[in-house]
């Protein structure tokens, strides 16, 4: 289980729960114009890494809080590097982009809320 995201440094926190959505929905954004394989292979991770995220919390509530952030940078970076890269999107994304952000906004609450409650399962059976 990973630690608790509130026992590291304040850098780690910053660098882990801030930059590592804002990049890894910038590599999406690019990959967006470039290959809809890559795209799609981002996503996937960024949902990995969704779950995960909660995981470093105690309970669905603050790993869905924890979601909803990093899914809110996630898609800020996904529309900052697609509006740089200004070529035409291989993959389906809605019009206007903001709804990307709203929407990864609310998958991150969602799967951070899945870690969230794996932690908190894991703690109970540890007693």
């Amino acid at each position: 289980m990973p630690s608790l995201l509130s026992t590291l440094p304040r850098s780690a926190q910053v660098q882990i729960a801030v930059l590592g959505p804002l990049l890894l929905g910038a590599m999406s954004g690019f990959l967006l114009d470039t290959s809809a394989v890559g795209y799609w292979a981002v996503q996937i991770a960024g949902a990995a890494g969704g779950v995960s995220g909660g995981m470093e919390h105690s309970g669905p509530a603050a790993g869905a809080r924890r979601g909803l952030v990093a899914g809110a940078l996630f898609g800020a970076g996904l529309m900052g590097a697609h509006a740089i890269s200004d070529q035409r999107a291989l993959a389906y994304v809605p019009h206007p982009l903001v709804l990307i952000a709203l929407a990864s906004a609310a998958i991150g609450a969602a799967l951070g809320g899945v870690g969230g409650v794996v932690r908190r399962c894991w703690e109970m059976q540890r007693g």
